[in-house]
């Protein structure tokens, strides 16, 4: 199967303040910045980030992230976060099963059963 990913594109203008929570192990990728304009502190770190155009920033589920850019930034901040989604692709080695369990919700419901059919001579 392949996986799919997730992409929450969004900008920030220049003094704009945004709190974020991390529900799912992401990236947060800064897409445009005219500089070093995005400050980012993640709560219990005591570390803070200043990232570029260009730049990526792992994050951790439970996160909780601040965002900020410089009040004197030239432009907003376009940013992206980038997960993996937990639906998978289907592939055609996937469509027996995916059948099979077709077959079986069209059957649920009713007194028949696959395999089970009653034949009597008469």
């Amino acid at each position: 199967m392949q996986a799919f990913l997730t992409k929450t594109e969004f900008a920030l203008r220049p003094g704009e303040v945004t709190t974020l929570s991390i529900h799912a192990a992401q990236r947060l990728h800064v897409d445009e910045a005219a500089g070093t304009d995005l400050w980012m502190t993640r709560e219990g770190d005591p570390e803070d980030y200043w990232l570029d155009s260009g730049e990526d920033l792992l994050l951790r589920r439970g996160d909780q992230i601040t965002l900020s850019v410089d009040p004197r930034a030239g432009d907003a901040v376009r940013l992206e976060l980038i997960s993996e989604a937990d639906r998978q692709a289907a592939t055609l080695a996937d469509f027996p099963h995916l059948l099979h369990r077709f077959g079986r919700k069209l059957v649920r419901g009713t007194a028949w059963t696959p395999g089970k059919d009653q034949v009597g001579a008469a």
